[in-house]
């Protein structure tokens, strides 16, 4: 895959030589290098091309003292559930004190808050590649027990042990911590991949009463987590409900009231970069960039994906329309 990707002649590929009495080898198709994401319903490829721009020159920014107290104050409005206007006056009155007149404070709080319009556009961006190029089994809800850790130890002890799953087993996941509305209490919640016969403890239907709903819910919790943190909830995903993006959405819903950073294991692409063939192609779309439409079958998660470990590739960029 990576001599096909960075040979010296990225956009093609040629017959191979054959040995003796080998049989001859059936020929590579040809194609454009692309970089392949998926939107949420098809697979979609952008052709790239050879840059032609000098390498960028990157700059080591200077601590700014006002911009860290913006990140600290931005951060205490979204916790504390502060609208647009509320938000904006409250960095006002805490700003003000950096400042000598109103216009540069405004246009200050103008452009870092465009800083972090961008700046969450492209966490749910690469979220959503993520959560839709890969494949996953459960949607999973955590909460601790003060009996068996405190707030503190949960979120080490659960990084941990996820971590440890993803080596050991070949466990993915993709998740937020996230505060209760009503309780204030931390819990977790992610999209897990669990290969075959790697499920860790066993899972077991329970019946209770849900004082948020204040209705009866079932829930499915596994042993090994119950015994180590608390209450959880393992629900198996169908690829109808991966189609339709609830557990994706629910996921991002908290990634935008909170600013909670993902947690991420390692080993989840967002993009690939592989071979196009011009018959793999079923529609092209001309937005700023070319990128084609391919037809569903064009990669698997076996064969493509799930193994994939190439590294971005450099010197190239996508085919700019204008």
């Amino acid at each position: 895959m990576l001599t096909e990707i960075y040979g010296a002649e990225p956009f093609l590929q040629f017959y191979q030589p054959t040995f003796f009495d080998e049989p001859a080898r059936p020929a590579k198709k040809r194609g454009k290098l692309c970089r392949v994401y998926n939107d949420g319903g098809h697979f979609v490829a952008v052709p790239l091309i050879k840059a032609c721009s000098k390498r960028n020159t990157y700059r080591i920014r200077k601590k700014d003292p006002a911009r860290e107290i913006f990140d600290g104050l931005y951060a205490y409005a979204l916790i504390e559930g502060k609208s647009r206007a509320e938000t904006l006056a409250f960095l006002q009155d805490n700003l003000c004190p950096f400042f000598d007149d109103e216009a540069a404070l405004n246009a200050f709080i103008d452009e870092n808050l465009k800083r972090k319009a961008n700046n969450l556009h492209s966490r749910k961006k690469r979220f959503h590649r993520k959560a839709n190029l890969n494949r996953w089994t459960h949607f999973i809800t955590i909460t601790y027990s003060d009996e068996k850790c405190t707030e503190f130890e949960f979120r080490a002890k659960l990084r941990r042990c996820l971590s440890n799953l993803h080596t050991r087993r070949g466990w993915r996941y993709m998740g937020v911590f996230e505060r209760a509305p009503q309780t204030g209490r931390l819990h977790f919640h992610a999209l897990l991949y669990v290969p075959d016969g790697q499920m860790l403890g066993t899972i077991s239907e329970v019946q209770d009463y849900s004082t948020k709903s204040h209705k009866m819910q079932t829930t499915y919790s596994n042993s090994f987590f119950e015994k180590r943190f608390g209450r959880n909830d393992f629900k198996a995903l169908s690829a109808a409900e991966l189609k339709h993006g609830n557990a994706i959405g629910y996921l991002l819903k908290y990634i935008e009231k909170t600013g909670e950073r993902i947690t991420y294991s390692r080993g989840i692409p967002a993009e690939i970069y592989t071979q196009i063939a011009n018959d793999d192609v079923c529609a092209e779309i001309r937005n700023f960039v070319l990128k084609y439409v391919l037809f569903d079958d064009t990669l698997t998660w076996e064969r493509d994906i799930q193994n994939y470990s190439a590294p971005p590739l450099r010197g190239y960029e996508p085919h700019y329309i204008c």
